[in-house]
């Protein structure tokens, strides 16, 4: 019998920081980044709380400073995760994930299933900080999210950094009444990691990701959106355009020459007063001929729209995965990769072939990038 290992006090807050993005420069900040907030958020006492964090500020996961939560009140000690710290956070949380277990979901005993298994078999979100102890069997009615999910063609992510700007926009995608959010980026540049990470804080919505290099033709898309209404014990239609869909998000992912008739359905989705959030990734270089949407529309408020550039050098390095590169070589890679997440993680990874066949760079060029990756100061 597989028993449940709990996580440790450091483990949670960093997994919890991770998920709170705040902009270092903040000030005020959120309760949630203080000491009292970390303690109620991960369930420890509040005297316990810097003697955890002590070991995750040496290791370099996270930064403390003094700000203030209201203005004119006394500053306090507060929490920012680093770079380095989310790449952490996520690799805990991608172990975590794969562990099997032996589970419980309405007075059924379920094992041999993995959490990310049994995440992906009941379309819902687990959220592993609701994981309290050792326990004989893990209760999912309990931990389970309340949204119904469905993110079996989303791509998996590992690493996630600098995007706080891009968050806190789809954040007010979301409040606002606009019903479509369009997100360009050039190939490779993290339009589709943003969005899944985006998605995956979301607890209360019901979610569903359409990959539209799989469903390429209108019956195909509208039969995932049929089997997803079913699953909400409703229909298309009343998702789409009526308050029904209120707090139901579709994600269709990969937005560039798509078929007449898949343009045309995004356009009858433009001009709605009523029903599901959409977010859309699009292709930087998406055909005029493609675009679903118009000037007046984004005026209008109808539709707001997003660019995704390429990371800092600063996080660049992060995810080139070598802390002692030359400063004179992360800049030439830099200077090539513009910061493409896609393009640093292939030269982390080696992936020659990969590099030949997602990028134009010439076979020089790909040898060059990844002798410069491997430098160490000397």
């Amino acid at each position: 019998m597989t028993v449940w290992t709990p996580l440790s006090h450091a483990e949670r807050v960093l997994i919890y920081l991770s998920r709170i993005r705040v902009d270092k420069d903040s000030d005020p900040v959120p309760r949630d980044i203080t000491q009292e907030g970390i303690a109620e958020a991960v369930g420890i006492s509040r005297s316990h709380v810097p003697r955890t964090v002590k070991g995750l500020i040496e290791d370099g996961l996270i930064e403390e400073a003094k700000r203030h939560v209201r203005l004119g009140e006394k500053r306090v000690k507060v929490y920012f995760v680093l770079p380095k710290g989310l790449k952490k956070a996520r690799e805990i949380e991608e172990k975590a994930m794969s562990r099997v277990v032996r589970a419980k979901i309405q007075n059924t005993i379920v094992e041999g299933m993995s959490l990310a298994q049994l995440e992906k078999a009941f379309h819902r979100r687990i959220d592993i900080l609701r994981l309290s102890g050792e326990e004989e069997f893990i209760d999912l009615d309990a931990i389970l999210t309340s949204g119904v999910t469905d993110f079996s063609d989303s791509p998996k992510v590992s690493i996630f950094l600098d995007r706080e700007d891009a968050l806190e926009k789809m954040k007010t995608f979301l409040k606002s009444r606009a019903l479509v959010l369009a997100i360009y980026g050039a190939k490779g540049m993290g339009t589709s990691s943003l969005v899944k990470y985006f998605i995956q804080m979301l607890d209360d919505w019901n979610i569903l990701w359409i990959s539209l290099s799989k469903y390429r033709t209108l019956d195909q898309l509208m039969g995932r959106l049929t089997s997803f209404s079913k699953a909400l014990n409703s229909d298309i239609d009343k998702i789409l355009h009526t308050q029904t869909g209120s707090n139901v998000l579709v994600v269709f992912d990969g937005y560039f020459d798509v078929d007449e008739q898949i343009v045309e359905f995004f356009n009858s989705l433009v001009e709605r007063t009523e029903g599901a959030k959409i977010i859309v990734t699009c292709r930087d270089s998406t055909p005029s001929y493609n675009r679903f949407y118009r000037k007046e529309h984004l005026e209008a408020g109808l539709v707001m729209e997003m660019t995704l550039k390429g990371l800092p050098e600063e996080e660049s390095k992060i995810l080139l995965g070598n802390e002692d590169i030359p400063d004179e070589a992360l800049r030439r890679i830099f200077a090539l990769s513009r910061g493409s997440p896609m393009i640093l993680t292939m030269l982390r990874e080696g992936d020659e072939e990969g590099l030949r066949r997602n990028t134009t760079f010439t076979n020089e060029e790909i040898r060059f990038l990844l002798t410069e990756a491997r430098m160490k100061k000397s």
